[in-house]
């Protein structure tokens, strides 16, 4: 920031003087993320930002706090660790040092630091993070599909209906679904990410998600309802990278639990087993590669919801775990951050039209059509047009 100098505009010269400086602390990150949940690190790294109005300013110590509630932290108090005054310009990966933190554990903590004056800052604005779960006994989901063959065609949908005997203090949903998974509670669809679990060597590691799901569940009767995708999992066409021979392949499959927390002290958990209930919808294919075929006609209105009758499902099945390693997604998730509306719209051929976004972007089309029940729309994608004007896509039919 310029403390002083000369800013020239429209031929008047104008004096900044410098402000009154010392430190802030803001952007605290735990694993370099903002208030994460479902930490599988034991020794999570901590990191936060300075800013200043004074040039040349630095930090020389820093005292982090950690707490086990909110409450004890507004007191100034780290019930888990109080690092006290600690001589150090280090503002990225101070590795936490306290108490030993168990699974699902929340911690609240803020830092405070001292500039090159030895003058203390006020405490940051609290942060958080959560602990995950930390061992393979604390699962206590088991894996489930609703078949071994991997050429089964349609999205399996599956659904659990439960009961919650009191008050809910919090909640949290763990759930690897793989390849892809949507994750539905009480009629909605939880969290706004895309593309879920991020994608690994899945015979090696596969990764879950941490939903806080308290507000999503009520005490009496709920219903919990996961789609599947193939994803990276499953691939079904055959490309040139010959995923369909991958080692880890298999149809895909489903581990998640619900930890209820109830204000009396008492914690249940729901997990996947072989009472989940399991059938198709309207997503009759899909693939990484071949894309998705969707019949509206197929939908299941309801089926995620506590009262629906699911009579004609099918029981799911007790299945294998894809090997390897279960542990946090630790990154920032996929998101649609904005809607791009077309720069051009043309129809080059009688009832084929091409819809020209005006750049290239990775994301997905929302087209809005009306007809009887059974018509068919076929959407394809492109990066380039044709000579007469057509979606010209053979360099991405070469890899199919």
């Amino acid at each position: 920031m310029l403390l002083a100098g000369w800013l020239l505009e429209s031929g008047l010269a104008v004096t900044l003087s410098a402000a009154a400086g010392g430190l802030t602390v803001e952007t605290l990150r735990c694993e370099y993320l903002d208030n994460p949940l479902g930490i599988d690190t034991p020794q999570p790294r901590l990191s936060w930002v300075l800013e200043s109005k004074q040039r040349a300013q630095t930090q020389t110590a820093y005292q982090v706090l950690v707490a086990s509630s909110d409450a004890l932290l507004k007191a100034d108090t780290g019930d888990l660790w109080d690092t006290g005054t600690v001589t150090s310009d280090q503002t990225v990966q101070v590795v936490y040092a306290g108490k030993a933190l168990p699974s699902s554990q929340r911690c609240y903590w803020k830092v405070r630091v001292w500039d090159k004056d030895r003058k203390a800052s006020a405490y940051s604005r609290p942060a958080y993070w959560e602990m995950g779960l930390l061992s393979p006994q604390d699962w206590q989901g088991q894996w489930i599909a609703p078949t071994a063959d991997t050429n089964s065609l349609p999205a399996p949908m599956l659904r659990h209906a439960f009961t919650l005997e009191g008050k809910i203090k919090q909640a949290r949903a763990y759930i690897c679904g793989l390849g892809y998974y949507e994750l539905h509670l009480n009629g909605k669809k939880i969290g706004d990410h895309l593309l879920d679990p991020g994608y690994t060597r899945y015979d090696r590691r596969a990764l879950y998600v941490t939903y806080d799901v308290t507000d999503s569940l009520r005490r009496g009767k709920n219903a919990v309802g996961v789609i599947l995708g193939n994803g990276w999992y499953n691939v079904q066409t055959r490309a040139v990278w010959d995923f369909h021979k991958a080692p880890w392949r298999a149809a895909p499959k489903l581990m998640m639990q619900l930890r209820v927390e109830y204000t009396d002290g008492r914690v249940e958990t729901i997990g996947t087993d072989s009472r989940w209930t399991t059938s198709t919808g309207p997503i009759t294919f899909d693939s990484i590669y071949g894309g998705e075929t969707y019949d509206a006609r197929a939908e299941k209105p309801g089926w995620d919801m506590p009262d629906y009758d699911d009579s004609a499902w099918s029981m799911a099945q007790v299945v294998s775990a894809p090997g390897g390693k279960v542990t946090a997604q630790m990154m920032p998730p996929i998101k649609a951050d904005r809607i791009i509306k077309p720069a051009k719209l043309t129809e080059p051929k009688p009832g084929v039209f091409v819809f020209d976004m005006g750049q290239n972007f990775a994301g997905f089309a929302e087209l809005s059509v009306r007809g009887p029940a059974g018509t068919k729309v076929v959407m394809k994608y492109g990066e380039r047009l044709s000579k007469d004007g057509m979606l010209d896509r053979a360099d991405i039919q070469q890899h199919i």
